[in-house]
C-alpha cells in the first residue's frame, strides 16, 4: 500500500484534536523534563529525594493506569481525558503558588512533572490510545500513532527552549522563583487542552467506529496468551527506561557542570530528532512489520546507550544521548500500536492500561537508585545497569511476538486448508 503523504489529512476531526492535545501537553513536559530536577536542587533537594519522588510518582501513575484503561471501556474516553486536563491545570497553579514540598510532592506524583511522557497524559495514557485506536482502522493505526509520537516531541522541543528561561530572566526572578513562570505556562496549556478535548463530539465508548474495505472492524488475531506475557516482559523495560531516563537532565548537570540552557538545548536537540525519527518511522511500517521495526532500533539504541557514560565531554556524550534517545523513543508510536492491538475491540484500554502499567510499576525502582548513584558521581552504573535490562526485554519481548507469528501461521494453514 503506498504511504499517504498527510496522516492529519486524512484524519477525522476528533483524531486532529486528539493530536493537538498530544502536541500542547507535551509543550509543558518538554520544559518540566529538563527543569523540573534542576527546580528541585534549588530547593535544596537531595537526589535521593528526587529520586525517591520520581519513584512515587511512577507508582502512582502504574497503579491508576491500571484501574484507568479498563474503566475507560465503560465510561468513555472524553470525560475522562477532559477531567484530567482539569486536574493537571490545577495542579499547576498550585505549584506556581507555593513551593512547599508537600504541595509539590502531590503536585509532582498526580501530574507527573519532570517525568518527559511525550505529550502522554500520564496515568490516562491507555484511554488516548484506546480511543484513537477506536477512530482508526487497524491497517493505518502504527502511522498514526507515529504522529502522534512525532508531534509529542516537536512540542517537547518547544518545551526544552522555554526550559531555557529561568537562565534568561534570572535577571528579574532569581532561584527557585526564576522556575515558576513554567507551571503557569503548564497552567494555560491545559486549559487549551480542556477546550480542545471538549469540542471532539466523539467521547469514545469501547466499540470501534473504524472499519476496514470489506466492512469489518479492523483488529489483530493475537493470542489470548500474549496480552499477559508481554506485560511479564515489560516490567525489564520498565526498569531500564527508569535507571536512563526520568533523571537524564540531573544526570548531565551532575556530571558534567552544565545549567538549564546547556540542557534546555540537550532536550531540543533529542526531542527535534525523535520527532523526525517518528515521522520515518511512521513511513516505513507502512510497507514493513511494526514489530521488526522497533526491536531493531531499539537493538541500535541500546549500543549507543552502552558508550553513552563513556563520553569524555559534555559535546561528545550529549551527541551519543541525541542519537540514542532518537531511535529509543522515536519507535514509540509503533510499539504504542502493536500493544493497543493485544486485546480485541471493547478491551482496548485494557491492553493499554495492562501495558502501560507494567511499564511504569518498575518503572518507578529506577530513579531510586539512579538517583543515590547520581547523587554519589556514579555516573556509569545506572546506564549499564540499563542496558542489561533493556537486552533482557529485547530477547523476550522478540520471542514472545515470535512464538505468537507461529501460532497466526498455523491457525492460517488450518483455516486455509
Amino acid at each position: 500500500m503506498k504511504y499517504r503523504g498527510s496522516v492529519l489529512a486524512d484524519s477525522t476531526t476528533p483524531v486532529r484534536l486528539l493530536l493537538a492535545a498530544r502536541l500542547f501537553r507535551s509543550v509543558w513536559q518538554g520544559a518540566l523534563v529538563a527543569d523540573f530536577a534542576l527546580y528541585l536542587g534549588r530547593l535544596d533537594w537531595r537526589g535521593e529525594q528526587i529520586g525517591a519522588l520520581f519513584a512515587a510518582s511512577f507508582v502512582v501513575g502504574a497503579a491508576l493506569s491500571l484501574l484507568v484503561g479498563p474503566l475507560s471501556d465503560r465510561c468513555g474516553y472524553q470525560r475522562l481525558l477532559v477531567g484530567y486536563e482539569a486536574a493537571v491545570a490545577g495542579l499547576f497553579v498550585a505549584a506556581t503558588c507555593s513551593a512547599n514540598s508537600l504541595l509539590i510532592s502531590i503536585a509532582a506524583t498526580f501530574g507527573g512533572f519532570g517525568r518527559g511522557a511525550n505529550g502522554a497524559p500520564g496515568c490516562f495514557v491507555p484511554v488516548e490510545l484506546a480511543w484513537l485506536a477506536t477512530l482508526m482502522p487497524e491497517r493505518r493505526r502504527a502511522s498514526v500513532f507515529s504522529v502522534n509520537t512525532a508531534l509529542g516531541f516537536v512540542g517537547m522541543a518547544i518545551g526544552g527552549i522555554i526550559a531555557a528561561g529561568p537562565g534568561l530572566w534570572k535577571g528579574w526572578l532569581d532561584g527557585p522563583a526564576a522556575f515558576r513562570p513554567l507551571f503557569a505556562i503548564g497552567a494555560a496549556l491545559a486549559l487549551v487542552n480542556v477546550g480542545l478535548l471538549s469540542s471532539t463530539g466523539a467521547g469514545g465508548n469501547g466499540r470501534p467506529i473504524a472499519a476496514d474495505r470489506h466492512g469489518r472492524t479492523a483488529t489483530m488475531d493475537w493470542p489470548r496468551g500474549l496480552l499477559l506475557r508481554v506485560t511479564a516482559v515489560n516490567v525489564c523495560n520498565g526498569l531500564s527506561v527508569g535507571l536512563s531516563g526520568p533523571l537524564i537532565a540531573y544526570w548531565f548537570a551532575t556530571k558534567f557542570r552544565v545549567g538549564p540552557i546547556e540542557i534546555g538545548a540537550l532536550m531540543l536537540a533529542g526531542f527535534l530528532s525523535a520527532a523526525v525519527c517518528a515521522v520515518g518511522v511512521g513511513i516505513v511500517v507502512e510497507r514493513t512489520a511494526a514489530a521488526t521495526v522497533f526491536i531493531l532500533m531499539q537493538w541500535v539504541s541500546l549500543l549507543l546507550m552502552l558508550a553513552l557514560p563513556f563520553g569524555a565531554s559534555f559535546p561528545m556524550a550529549a551527541t551519543t544521548w541525541v542519537i540514542k534517545f532518537a531511535l529509543e523513543r522515536g519507535s514509540g508510536g509503533v510499539l504504542e500500536a502493536v500493544n493497543v492491538g493485544l486485546a480485541g475491540p471493547g478491551r482496548w484500554g485494557l491492553a493499554s492500561g495492562l501495558t502501560v502499567g507494567s511499564l511504569a510499576l518498575p518503572r518507578s525502582v529506577g530513579p531510586l537508585m539512579a538517583g543515590h548513584w547520581i547523587a554519589s558521581a556514579a555516573f556509569a552504573p545506572p546506564l549499564l545497569a540499563a542496558v542489561v535490562l533493556q537486552a533482557t526485554y529485547l530477547i523476550l519481548y522478540q520471542a514472545a511476538l515470535v512464538k505468537k507469528q507461529r501460532q497466526a501461521n498455523r491457525l492460517a494453514h488450518r483455516t486455509n486448508g
